[in-house]
């Protein structure tokens, strides 16, 4: 809870600096007020609209949830009005009671209905003044009207694209995500490495989160996987609020259709002792819990019931682990994973079953690739392609008894 709420804070510690140019007071009610009535409000409410900085990206969808992330340029409030039919449903971003305010909003819808479509529109309301009593409010701004479909394990059918390592190369992550767009994917899976190392928020927008909620253009959502590069840099130990699933974490389990899907946290890719990070990772007993993490997922039913379990992560040998490698792969053997999907080496490699001890096959996709995956019941086919839509490689598997 407390890590989702320091870009939060951050905010509100600007907001000293705001109050030496506050704006002029409304005289009239805002054209655009979408929460409160401020005829008769009884607190000063100024003439000053926030804008949006980043339009809505969809993180994590599943049968019954799906968070909402946005930007504004000023400290706000975030809600979200949603529903099948009409936005008659709001769901609001705060924690222990209070709404939250600052610049980066974090909305968690839940209570959908599996493979239901709905509409959704972002809001955030300006605060101008965060004082103990009689807080100073202002305008509110408003996104367009989008629509998300949950996921359905029910489905016979599923699709989704892959990505992997852009390293803040945001022509990359265009050229890329244009391609996916023109296709009628459930979601697309980022496999980390999304920068370089982590510097502020202002570069993990500019280089990352804006670009692909342009391209995703709010209704197809983004499983992200924790790549070794978020590790490193100053914002590192703050990017938690940003990327991380609904349950605060980088590893999850996600059902569409015939797929069972499996997000692992493959950490760094070097020992904590290495001199380069001058004793600060502590990666060895994060990544045992992990491993137990992983063990539980894979001895969900789900895991035999599915017609296939694919295993997302960022590095195809499961990371530095302190010597525990093979245990992964044990795991992944005996829960029989029909899929590994990893990047890290910024080139296609297919590893084929037993070449690394693997029962299954190993799929890298390349930095400037694209993999395309569509299961039926029966099938699990497979084609990876290049920047330029033409094809790299593909290989189709077929359902078999767990």
């Amino acid at each position: 809870m407390s890590d989702a709420r320091r870009p939060c804070r951050r905010a509100v510690l600007v907001l000293a600096g705001l109050l030496l140019a506050l704006p002029v007071l409304a005289a009239t009610k805002p054209a655009q007020s979408f929460h409160d009535s401020d005829a008769d409000a009884p607190y000063k409410v100024w003439n000053s609209t926030p804008a949006i900085t980043m339009p809505p990206l969809l993180l994590d969808v599943s049968d019954s949830s799906v968070v909402v992330e946005w930007m504004t340029d000023s400290a706000a409030d975030g809600r979200v009005r949603y529903g099948e039919h009409a936005l008659d449903h709001t769901a609001v971003a705060a924690h222990d009671g209070l709404l939250d305010v600052g610049t980066f909003h974090r909305v968690v819808i839940d209570g959908l209905e599996p493979g239901h479509s709905y509409q959704y529109q972002v809001a955030s309301r300006r605060v101008v003044a965060l004082k103990p009593y009689w807080p100073e409010r202002g305008n509110a701004v408003q996104g367009a009207t989008l629509r998300f479909t949950a996921l359905d394990a029910a489905r016979p059918d599923a699709r989704f694209a892959v990505v992997t390592d852009t390293h803040e190369n945001v022509p990359r992550i265009h050229t890329l995500l244009g391609e996916i767009r023109k296709t009628p994917e459930d979601f697309v899976a980022h496999l980390g490495d999304t920068v370089n190392w982590a510097a502020s928020e202002p570069q993990f927008k500019d280089v990352f989160l804006a670009p692909t909620a342009e391209d995703l253009g709010g209704t197809v959502s983004l499983l992200y996987v924790h790549g070794n590069h978020e590790y490193r840099g100053p914002f590192a130990r703050e990017l938690g609020p940003y990327l991380h699933a609904q349950d605060g974490r980088y590893d999850y389990a996600r059902d569409d259709g015939p797929l069972h899907l499996i997000a692992i946290d493959t950490g760094e890719d070097k020992p904590d002792d290495t001199n380069v990070y001058a004793g600060l990772n502590d990666l060895r007993d994060y990544r045992r819990a992990g491993l137990a993490r992983f063990g539980q997922a894979l001895a969900a039913p789900r895991t035999r019931g599915a017609p296939f379990t694919v295993v997302l992560g960022h590095q195809p040998d499961w990371g530095w682990t302190g010597g525990e490698n093979a245990k992964w792969t044990q795991l992944a053997n005996a829960a029989h994973v029909d899929l590994f999907i990893a990047g890290h080496e910024h080139r296609f490699m297919l590893i084929k079953p037993g070449e690394r001890g693997n029962d299954f096959p190993i799929l890298v996709v390349g930095q400037d690739q694209v993999a395309w995956v569509e299961a039926t019941d029966a099938t699990l086919k497979v084609t990876v392609t290049d920047s330029n839509g033409k094809l790299v490689h593909a290989f189709t598997l077929a359902h078999k008894t767990k």
